[in-house]
């Protein structure tokens, strides 16, 4: 899949693979931790792919973050669906456990960002935690991710000769 995804982008005009590189960090499960380095792979300047890639992640979270607050309280207000607080317990077990910074930075090996956040919202924890803790996620994976493939390239280049 990620290689028919670069094979795609590498078609396109410059302009547009940097979009690409956002609507990937955009994407659930693909993120910024996948769309720094298909930068990369395309050879696309690192510094303007990591904000791209970590951009899209960012504002996808946040998105989550405000549109399931708001279900929640709305939820909260009418406490007409007793079923939807149980299946919430499991989510409040996870969190319990980690807090939102481990489920913040385990988010992607969890699944997503995505899914780290919803759990957090879902256990009840401040939504200004919950942002700041995705955002260094978001950045501490993109940056690494995209890091790791870069020099990981050149050592094996390296190595190679």
């Amino acid at each position: 899949m990620v290689e028919e995804i670069l094979y795609r982008i590498k078609e396109m005009e410059l302009m547009y693979q940097f979009m690409m590189i956002f609507v990937i960090g955009f994407i659930p499960f693909l993120e910024a931790h996948v769309a720094v380095p298909l930068g990369v792979l395309l050879k696309l300047p690192f510094i303007l792919t990591t904000f791209l890639g970590i951009g899209g992640n960012i504002i996808s979270v946040l998105l989550l973050v405000l549109i399931v607050t708001l279900i929640k309280d709305k939820l909260n207000q009418h406490d007409r669906y007793p079923s939807i607080n149980r299946r919430f317990a499991k989510a409040r077990h996870y969190f319990d456990k980690y807090g939102v910074p481990g489920l913040a930075l385990l988010g992607p090996i969890v699944g997503a960002n995505h899914i780290s956040a919803l759990v957090s919202v879902a256990a009840g924890a401040r939504k200004e935690n919950i942002v700041l803790w995705q955002v260094i996620s978001i950045s501490i994976w993109g940056i690494g991710s995209g890091l790791f493939l870069f020099y990981g390239i050149a050592a094996y280049q390296w190595l190679k000769n």
